[in-house]
């Protein structure tokens, strides 16, 4: 919380001070800064709040009926909106269904699953997110769904920093960033909500990474098809 707090505390500052000797382009810019340090704080204490509810055992899976490609798709276009003109974000689905009334579904048919959409939601935002925040000078960003008769799995792949092989172990803790991201804003929670959600849904999560080419994050989650 202290380096937002301090742009805040800096910017109110200098505009009560120095309110008659600044132009109103200076202005406008502490204006921007204090929002935009208002906006991370209140994403952390929500990640605080999240892995508060979870390290306490409050954090529940609620299963409901969900049109996950939709979902996915949501998501897909609310990161690219986010997202500068270097990066390229790619949405591809797969399905593999055994069954003959899946496998034969109609390409526009719509496919409900039980599952908690508001941890999905988690899961996919924090790892888009973070495909884009750590693709510095842009690139693709691959997002495949792909669905069968037991699980749907997700793989975001992009071709950022990557991380250091020494940091890959304690990737998942709260609060821990790997040691190459340099000036990358960010707080370390939010790998460590996705595993929380992951494991809500009895799930697992990957992740393959090399310095300097990019990141692959495998999540398999167990679905049960509703019709």
């Amino acid at each position: 919380f202290g380096n937002p707090l301090n742009t805040v505390l800096l910017s109110t500052q200098l505009l009560r001070s120095y309110d008659s000797e600044i132009t109103e382009t200076e202005k406008d810019q502490y204006l921007v800064y204090i929002e935009e340090s208002t906006q991370e704080m209140l994403e952390l204490l929500n990640d605080v709040r999240f892995i508060g509810k979870a390290d306490a055992g409050k954090l529940k899976y609620k299963p409901a009926p969900v049109d996950l490609i939709k979902v996915c798709s949501h998501i897909t276009e609310s990161i690219k909106i986010t997202a500068s003109d270097k990066h390229i974000i790619n949405f591809k689905i797969h399905k593999k269904f055994q069954h003959k009334s899946q496998a034969k579904s109609k390409k526009n048919d719509v496919m409900f699953f039980l599952i908690d959409e508001k941890l999905i939601r988690h899961i996919l935002n924090n790892l888009l997110s973070n495909a884009i925040k750590y693709s510095p000078t842009g690139g693709k960003v691959n997002f495949q769904l792909t669905l069968n008769d037991r699980e749907a799995i997700f793989l975001i792949k992009d071709e950022g920093i990557g991380i250091p092989v020494e940091n890959q172990k304690k990737l998942f803790d709260s609060f821990y960033r790997a040691s190459n991201v340099g000036k990358i804003a960010g707080t370390g929670l939010g790998l460590s909500i996705v595993k929380q959600c992951v494991d809500l849904h009895n799930g697992t999560i990957d992740f393959a990474s090399e310095i300097g080419k990019g990141t692959t994050f495998r999540v398999e989650i167990p679905l049960q098809r509703v019709s």
